[in-house]
């Protein structure tokens, strides 16, 4: 069995490709990288440093539905996923979702991706992405919050635990 497609969300610069790619490679699940989805225009306005609104977001986002409806073993997203609208547009093609939400302090992130290189997305976009940005509901959307202070191990430490467990553990608090 395939089992329920993994969105690892949050903003630029939380370690969504790390952390996903990380939890598809211990539960031999399809990684799928959302980035590798932006048409060239989306690029090209995030390289420029200018955000990309809904309607642009649309299309990828039903690209990566199919991609993770149609992926051979457990798909697991490395995706912003930042609104409501956005994570309803995947599950619109992909069906229900299970949700790792990737947080943490402006600051960190702002660092950790000031040190990023060969990305297209600048630093500068930190801030719309945070004011776009309606995190998870734990209850509502059943999502694991993990800070991205820890270490990356541990974040998929934590996150396969919980996804693969059916009596999952405390997350150690770090939902709101």
């Amino acid at each position: 069995m395939k089992g329920r497609p993994i969105l690892v969300m949050g903003i630029c610069g939380t370690g969504k490709s790390t952390v996903a790619r990380g939890i598809a490679d211990r539960i031999g699940g399809s990684f799928i990288e959302a980035d590798l989805y932006h048409d060239q225009a989306s690029v090209d306005r995030m390289r420029a440093g200018r955000p990309l609104t809904d309607d642009m977001r649309w299309g990828w986002l039903d690209r990566l539905g199919a991609a993770a409806a149609a992926a051979p073993a457990r798909a697991v997203l490395a995706c912003s996923g930042l609104s409501m609208a956005h994570r309803d547009r995947l599950r619109a093609g992909a069906g229900p979702i299970d949700i790792v939400f990737l947080h943490g302090d402006r600051d960190l992130i702002a660092a950790r991706m000031a040190a990023r290189q060969g990305h297209y997305m600048p630093a500068s976009l930190i801030d719309s992405q945070l004011a776009a940005l309606q995190p998870p509901d734990p209850a509502a959307e059943g999502a694991l919050w993990i800070d991205v202070a820890l270490p990356a191990d541990q974040i998929i430490d934590r996150a396969v635990a919980a996804l693969t467990d059916p009596h999952p553990v405390s997350t150690g608090g770090e939902t709101p």
